[in-house]
């Protein structure tokens, strides 16, 4: 996973494995005009323009396996709650991160993206500022006050790393990948993705941020032969969550990249 460490700001990432990919990916505007109109209407108030401050867009990656997730929480440790804690000792001031997708506990990101505003003039204190480890800022760039890091987003990326065989898994793969013992049958997992390729509802895989982990679940069953082909089509059609096999754990699930169409 060092492929494509320095990517400029304006690049377009076409990556399609887990490798770093470009850090804040910029895409053409796919949205028609309604749609556009419809997305500024969401979007909240406190985008509005406020004298002395200025937006920053950062993209971040992060090792989940210590976090409960991205967002806020009370009494637990979040992505969020670092980078919050650590820009406040960095600028001497409190400030609100804003995420563009929210990951669960233990999923990673190879690319995350956040928007904090910032005051111009601020109280900078470089030497109290603490390094994590396991999450940090890989790319920032100034933007309007009114770009939204979550609404403004157009195309998310996530991978999923699975590996399988009777061999232990390496030490410096624990809680970056699922451990399959069995053997798969990729042919049967390659033809069973051929039936989720397209517009579908897929109401049967849509548990509170866990889709992409249910749909890895239903493909490992096809590689380990407890599910044929025609029941991921039994599955997709029946468009209830109950119909699906356990999700994949979070360790092997990575935030990718995020693609905005950049000013």
């Amino acid at each position: 996973m060092t492929e494509n460490l320095k990517h400029s700001l304006d690049s377009i990432s076409s990556s399609h494995s887990p490798h770093r990919p470009s850090k804040i990916s910029k895409t053409t505007d796919d949205l028609s005009d309604d749609e556009q109109q419809q997305q500024q209407q969401q979007q909240p108030e406190s985008m509005s323009q406020r004298p002395g401050i200025q937006r920053y867009l950062l993209a971040i990656e992060y090792i989940g396996t210590r976090f409960s997730g991205s967002q806020q929480q009370s009494n637990c440790r979040t992505v969020v709650g670092v980078l919050e804690e650590a820009f406040h000792k960095f600028i001497g001031q409190p400030v609100s991160m804003f995420c563009s997708s929210r990951t669960d506990a233990g999923v990673h990101a190879l690319s995350n993206v956040c928007h904090v505003d910032v005051e111009r003039i601020s109280k900078r204190k470089p030497g109290e500022v603490k390094n994590e480890g396991d999450v940090m800022v890989i790319d920032v760039r100034s933007v309007p006050a009114n770009f939204h890091a979550r609404y403004k987003a157009q195309e998310r990326t996530y991978f999923y790393r699975l590996l399988s065989g009777a061999e232990p898994l390496s030490t410096f793969e624990k809680d970056r990948a699922w451990h399959v013992p069995e053997e798969l049958n990729l042919r049967a997992m390659q033809e069973a993705c051929k039936v989720l390729v397209g517009h579908h509802d897929f109401s049967s895989f849509r548990a509170a941020g866990c889709q992409v982990r249910l749909l890895v679940g239903v493909l490992k069953a096809v590689g380990t032969g407890d599910l044929k082909v025609p029941d991921v089509e039994r599955i997709l059609n029946a468009k209830t969550v109950t119909a699906a096999s356990p999700m994949a754990p979070a360790c092997g699930l990575y935030l990718g990249h995020v693609k905005y169409d950049l000013p």
